[in-house]
């Protein structure tokens, strides 16, 4: 599956998606092992520090609870961007982030939200979250679409990518409750040429 994701109004890049059909008929999807930008050598996220381009991986080993990812700007002014995954009703999406809490839960396509917008939104239904699984974000800052892409694969099962404008991460921070994270990695995007 392919499309063109709108960026300031424009189609600018070209996501690239495997489909995956399960047992039960269900579709879901997920990177493109073609098409996954190379990395350099992993390294721990303690300090939370980052680059404008990166893959961060991690585990979630028992299914509970409610996560959150947030990306900070390298400059103020630049609203921060939250990724957010609630086990208990297999929701992911995309939201601005709030200082001291959680973001405020999206609405999906079904609800009246506009994933198709790449902005902030929410999917259900996630597939593979009812035992351990892991979470697969990559950040891609450049100047060319003005901030920065950010991409996940939730349990090798479903995707969703957002454009934040004037975005360029710095740092990320984690937030938790009644979860637990596990292999917690980072990795620098290999420039291509």
């Amino acid at each position: 599956m392919a499309a063109w994701i709108p960026i300031r109004g424009w189609g600018g890049v070209l996501v690239i998606r495997e489909l995956v059909q399960f047992p039960d008929g269900r579709i879901g999807s997920k990177w493109m092992e073609e098409v996954t930008p190379a990395t350099g050598p992993a390294r721990s996220v303690s300090d939370g520090v980052v680059g404008r381009s990166f893959l961060l991986d991690f585990d979630v080993p028992r299914p509970a609870g409610r996560l959150s990812v947030t990306f900070l700007p390298e400059a103020s002014g630049a609203p921060p961007c939250e990724f957010q995954i609630d086990l208990e009703r297999k929701r992911a999406g995309f939201a601005r982030a709030t200082p001291g809490g959680f973001a405020a839960a999206q609405k999906t396509l079904r609800e009246g939200g506009a994933p198709h917008q790449v902005g902030d939104y929410a999917v259900e239904n996630l597939l593979g979250t009812g035992g351990p699984f892991s979470v697969l974000l990559i950040v891609k800052g450049d100047d060319k679409i003005g901030g920065s892409l950010i991409d996940a694969e939730i349990a090798g099962r479903r995707t969703l990518i957002s454009h934040r404008p004037d975005l360029f991460v710095s740092r990320v921070a984690f937030r938790t409750d009644g979860v637990e994270l596990a292999k917690v990695r980072i990795a620098d995007l290999v420039p291509q040429s």
